[in-house]
């Protein structure tokens, strides 16, 4: 079963329980001394879904060497195509606003950075440093950048935009993105639907670990999805040009869509999961949305670039 509440005054999307350990997890909690019986089965649940702390390890062989001005400069070019965008009925831990299922065409080719914009690339660009004490995360340059808001990317798409050279900066819309994430593939994951392998491509959130503890991770520690993108399952949300809409499934166009309108404030879509969310929001169908003023240290952002015309 699944019960899915929004926000309005944070616009955050998110559900109320969606699959049997969730459900029985709610009930042990309200259930005094009996509850106890019931928090035994969820711990028994988590251990046949949720990966161990040693399946969440970096992949060190495919640890991106040199600094992140050589990762700043890494894209993947997508080609035009059609895919399914959303997800079944029958696909566990999906959200009623991931329908229904619908085809998309994307008929122009872009590149979409093959990591999230790294903290070194963030500060030189901008000159500030929004997550400085505000996370317990180390200060490596290559780490995401986080604590920026869909306001914030905006600036800094102008500032490298305004900066000259062959290239145009901008967010991927979130039929893009997804187009991107699923890489040809029609799975709950660009790799499969095996949540136990879910480790080997993304940093999500880890039972073993104190949830407190958990900070994002360098950029491209994990395996990359079948056309060679990093992060896209896990790490760090990630801002799309959207405004979201609920129900924009219903209505939306079938070539290249670009999401509902509304006025300025509308909450904007965030794609990918990230380090706190257990596997069902690392899904290459999962949804979520933020107000685009909103700085939180699970938000980041990746970009697509194109040729000046």
């Amino acid at each position: 079963m699944s019960v899915a509440a929004f926000c309005p005054g944070c616009a955050n999307r998110f559900a109320l329980w969606v699959n049997p350990g969730e459900t029985m997890l709610l009930k042990a909690l309200n259930a005094g001394p009996s509850g106890g019986v019931l928090m035994s089965q969820v711990m028994e649940l988590s251990e046949a879904t949720l990966a161990h702390a040693e399946d969440q390890s970096p992949v060190s062989d495919t640890i991106p060497a040199g600094e992140w001005r050589d990762l700043a400069e890494e894209w993947v070019w997508i080609a035009p195509g059609e895919f399914v965008m959303g997800s079944p009925d029958s696909e566990p831990g999906r959200d009623t606003d991931e329908s229904p299922p619908h085809e998309v065409t994307i008929s122009n080719d872009y590149c979409l950075g093959k990591y999230p914009i790294s903290r070194g690339q963030w500060e030189e660009t901008m000159e500030t440093a929004p997550w400085q004490g505000r996370t317990r995360a180390s200060s490596s340059p290559t780490l995401p950048a986080t604590f920026i808001s869909w306001d914030d990317v905006r600036v800094f798409v102008s500032r490298l935009n305004d900066s000259g050279g062959d290239w145009r900066y901008r967010l991927p819309s979130e039929a893009e993105w997804e187009y991107a994430c699923r890489a040809g593939t029609s799975m709950m994951w660009s790799f499969g639907d095996n949540r136990h392998v879910l480790g080997d491509y993304a940093w999500y959130f880890d039972s073993e670990a104190d949830a407190m503890d958990q900070t994002p991770r360098e950029i491209g520690t994990k395996l990359p999805n079948p056309w060679g993108l990093h992060d896209m399952h896990g790490n760090v949300w990630e801002w799309c040009h959207d405004i979201y809409g609920e129900s924009y499934y219903a209505e939306t166009p079938a070539v290249d869509p670009q999401g509902p309108d509304g006025p300025p404030g509308s909450p904007r879509v965030i794609r990918g999961g990230y380090f706190r969310y257990f596997t069902r929001h690392s899904r290459s169908a999962s949804r979520n949305t933020r107000r685009p003023d909103d700085r939180q240290l699970s938000l980041g952002v990746r970009l697509v670039r194109s040729l000046r015309k």
